[in-house]
């Protein structure tokens, strides 16, 4: 879709991500609880419309950014069937409706059609594990001189229960490794797990930085907890600090372009976010055993590719993974973020060569341990199909699960309020168990 379609689209289906101002009087429901039917299965939409709603509304269905049908009409109160169909093929699809005088205002409802059919766009190279096994040679060859400095914001109390500070390890190439650390002061030795956390997209936002409050948080759990920073910048810099590398150094770092392996962006990052668990097994502290890598969107691409790259791996949790399935367009679909980017490079030479080494869904292949993951259904930045091929790829992990949810859009900060509370007992739950159960050492 070029940019005008694509802008025309926008306008006339305007997209959760917009904002929170969701147009209550409409509620979209599917007849399937988790928004998944197979081939052969009738879907069915309904639009509960409120008493007070007069509205002319617009109702657009949309498949991988393509509007596939709108109409503009006025619905009775009461409950309408706004969509019908009989599921012919494997698709992610969303129903989208707003009111025509208020267009930023939306409720939307998604689904997918026989998600375990989904492969990756790209074929898995014969050299991936061997090629990132030299990686890390060559990375290991540059002896971890590890930088240990005071953790900035941590609270006198949190100070008497926990070790919490800051790490930075030079890298072979690009920037240092850089995060935070955080565990229990009374750890008997070889007692506890590890866990690493990595960060959604982006570089100026309070969520895209290492803090020393995720750690604790996780550190109160009984883990040994690391924050690795993505990008390798410093913490507890002034905004200014960030909103430059923001529009300058680091702008549109995901869609910049590349000519080989080495030189994409992702590659060092991934690099970074092995060198903190190669930190991490050195503690004393550590079990031996339980290792996991735990990340949302960009954090979620990390953490599968991660699990993959790095043997010590044992549990992989990805929430709404991007880097995934990149090559998806090759498929006829949308690719895994950044997908603007990937689907130009794709149809390349570059796509093979240099994208694949660095796609979740191919990396996850080499995964043997338990790998836990979460789809939107309305996610317009990574599509559920995209992350449905990265989840039946992985082929070797000893267990795997995933969940999909109806109303569920990239960010959880941008659900429909009325469903938060649904998605908690539906979605939240699981990953709570996986939780317990890493932290039980199964």
């Amino acid at each position: 879709m070029n940019r005008f379609l694509l802008f025309l689209c926008l306008l006339l289906c305007p997209v959760t991500a917009f904002s929170q101002n969701f147009f209550n009087k409409v509620q979209l429901l599917l007849n399937s609880p988790d928004g998944v039917y197979q081939v052969g299965d009738t879907v069915k939409v309904t639009a509960r419309v409120a008493e007070d709603c007069t509205e002319t509304l617009i109702i657009c269905v949309v498949s991988y950014d393509k509007v596939l049908s709108r109409k503009q009409t006025v619905l009775p109160a009461g409950d309408n069937v706004v969509w019908t169909e009989v599921a012919s093929k494997p698709v992610s699809m969303m129903v989208e409706i707003n009111p025509v005088m208020e267009p930023r205002k939306m409720t939307s409802v998604g689904y997918i059609v026989a998600p375990q059919e989904f492969k990756p766009g790209f074929a898995a190279p014969s050299d991936l594990r061997s090629y990132w096994d030299g990686e890390l040679e060559k990375m290991r060859a540059l002896k971890a001189e590890v930088k240990i400095s005071p953790a900035e914001n941590v609270s006198a109390a949190d100070l008497e229960k926990f070790e919490c500070y800051k790490i930075e390890i030079p890298m072979p190439e690009g920037n240092p490794c850089r995060g935070y650390v955080a565990y229990p002061k009374d750890a008997a030795p070889g007692s506890l797990p590890i866990m690493l956390f990595y960060h959604s997209a982006g570089v100026n936002k309070i969520w895209n930085r290492d803090r020393a409050e995720n750690v604790i948080g996780y550190a109160r759990k009984g883990y040994i907890a690391i924050d690795i920073n993505a990008h390798g910048f410093l913490a507890d810099q002034p905004q200014k600090y960030y909103d430059i590398l923001n529009n300058g150094e680091l702008d549109n770092y995901a869609a910049r372009e590349f000519s080989g392996v080495s030189d994409y962006y992702f590659h060092n990052m991934y690099l970074r976010d092995v060198r903190g668990v190669d930190y991490a097994t050195t503690l004393p502290i550590w079990d031996g055993k339980r290792i996991m890598v735990y990340g949302e969107s960009q954090g979620g691409g990390q953490a599968l590719a991660v699990a993959g790259i790095d043997r010590r791996v044992t549990h992989c949790m990805a929430i709404v993974p991007a880097i995934t399935d990149t090559g998806a367009c090759l498929d006829g679909r949308k690719c895994g973020w950044p997908d603007r980017a990937n689907k130009a490079n794709a149809v390349t030479n570059l796509g093979p060569s240099v994208m694949a080494y660095h796609d979740g869904a191919l990396l996850v292949s080499l995964f043997e341990g338990n790998l836990y993951i979460e789809a939107g259904n309305v996610d317009l930045v990574c599509d559920p199909a995209a992350v449905s091929a990265g989840f039946n790829n992985a082929r070797v992990a000893k267990n795997k699960e995933i969940y999909y949810y109806p109303w569920r859009p990239h960010t959880f900060s941008g659900m429909d309020v009325r469903y938060k509370d649904d998605w908690n007992q539906k979605v939240r739950i699981h990953r709570d168990v996986f939780f317990k159960a890493f932290s039980a050492g199964d």
